[in-house]
């Protein structure tokens, strides 16, 4: 039983030890600091850089719509009444001259039995509503702010998972300690005459089986973090992170303003209540009335009797228009009031509850980061306690009075001490870059003020 044990805990090591790299450290790999790792993602990272190119189609095609716009339309054949007519065709070009005003232009060419025809026209159009609303982007995040949040989503993607591969190799670096130590208690009990080593063997197993799982988390964080950086070569990575300063002090009035603003759901609500107040009050200034002016300036061959008197004497084929329109709804006013101003109590109270529900996240934050900032300080005295019960145990170990394996019991404990500590500060720092990305601050800045 006792070979048997020995035989598969041995190749269960061996495989193990040939899935780390060697090097010094098992946990050794290629270093890679936080700035190395973003800078590559937001060089590489696919999804990030399909995001950015259908940015810039999108920038495209809104300033398209502010250029002149050229349709053509061509008809080489077509039978009127049963005969075929003159071939021909058109080209008619727009021109977005403001919200008012639209200027387009026509070219109508035809082919037929005398030749070449060309009959050009153009028409200038105006239409003003007096009481109109003033238009509203119907984009809440301008573009620049939108490639911004792309940015922090993927700035918080690569910091979790460095976050995540250094707490994973660290813990499979621990229970590889454990490993070797349990194996050297193992040794030490099957020397000593009479001695039940049951409980010891039972424990390597488990400890054996807890450094398989704690491996098989690493190489699954080291896949992901590949993929995130868009990483073509297959390589292992040893995260490298140094946690700053542990004394940020955070201000619930001040960033409650900052984090409203950063809100696209309070600014959407903010939006839509500035929209249905703006109707009520326009509502309650014309009475329901609309005025309206419009206008037509037209020029082409027309016939001339459909043009006006003056414009026969100046010799120009030009016909124009002008009008002034008013038109009311014949709908109770009292009815079209309350239901505008149900609109904007409906507005107000959509409002209220994006805000109370973001001031909740807010707090939440805030409340992580006291937390964290504890749980620091009380992994620190666990810290400085298992340090002085080592420097103990060593003392005692010169003196004669303990053996070998009892001081690296104490090491070990130091040992865990130690990441249990430095990882409650990386739980620290990203506590803080949840609180920052709320606000919606460049985290790409933010994130070496807390982290190197």
């Amino acid at each position: 039983m006792k070979t048997r044990l020995r035989l598969w805990a041995g190749a269960l090591a061996l495989c193990l030890a040939l899935s780390i790299p060697q090097g010094g450290e098992a946990s050794t790999g290629q270093p890679i600091t936080l700035a190395e790792a973003l800078e590559t993602a937001l060089e590489h990272n696919t999804s990030h850089a399909l995001f950015l190119w259908e940015q810039e189609l999108a920038q495209k095609r809104e300033e398209a719509k502010r250029q002149p716009v050229v349709e053509a339309q061509v008809k080489p054949a077509q039978v009127r009444n049963g005969e075929w007519a003159d071939a021909g065709g058109s080209v008619t070009i727009t021109v977005p001259l403001g919200r008012h005003l639209g200027l387009s232009g026509a070219l109508e060419v035809g082919l037929g039995e005398s030749g070449l025809d060309l009959n050009p026209s153009g028409t200038l159009t105006l239409r003003y509503d007096f009481f109109a609303l003033s238009e509203e982007n119907s984009a809440v995040l301008a573009p620049e702010e939108t490639r911004q949040r792309q940015v922090n989503s993927l700035v918080l993607q690569v910091f979790d998972l460095f976050v995540d591969l250094r707490q994973a190799i660290d813990e499979r670096d621990y229970r590889q300690a454990v490993v070797g130590h349990v194996q050297k208690q193992l040794e030490a009990a099957q020397q000593t005459p009479g001695f039940d080593d049951l409980e010891l063997r039972r424990k390597l197993r488990s400890e054996l089986l807890s450094l398989a799982a704690a491996e098989e988390k690493v190489n699954q964080l080291q896949l992901q973090l590949q993929t995130v950086l868009g990483w073509a070569e297959v390589s292992l990575f040893e995260p490298l992170l140094e946690v700053g300063s542990l004394d940020w002090v955070f201000s619930e009035p001040e960033l409650q303003e900052e984090v409203f603003a950063a809100s696209v759901e309070v600014r959407t609500a903010r939006r839509n209540l500035e929209q249905a107040q703006a109707k009520l009050d326009l509502e309650r200034k014309t009475g329901g009335w609309q005025l309206t002016a419009s206008g037509t300036l037209y020029a082409g061959e027309v016939p001339r009797a459909e043009l006006p008197t003056l414009e026969q004497q100046a010799g120009g084929p030009v016909n124009w228009n002008i009008g002034l329109s008013a038109s009311k709804t014949l709908y109770p006013h009292k009815i079209v009031l309350e239901e505008l101003e149900l609109a904007v109590a409906k507005a107000e109270h959509e409002l209220a509850v994006q805000e109370n529900a973001l001031l909740g996240r807010l707090r939440s934050s805030l409340q992580a980061i006291r937390s964290a900032q504890n749980l620091v300080e009380s992994q620190g005295e666990l810290l400085r306690a298992a340090e002085e019960d080592l420097a103990l145990r060593q003392r005692q170990y010169a003196a004669g009075l303990v053996t070998e394996l009892q001081v690296e019991e104490a090491a070990l404990a130091v040992h865990k001490a130690r990441n249990d500590y430095y990882h409650q500060q990386l739980a620290y720092a990203r506590s803080v870059l949840a609180l920052w990305d709320l606000c919606g601050r460049r985290l790409q800045d933010m994130v070496f003020a807390i982290v190197s």
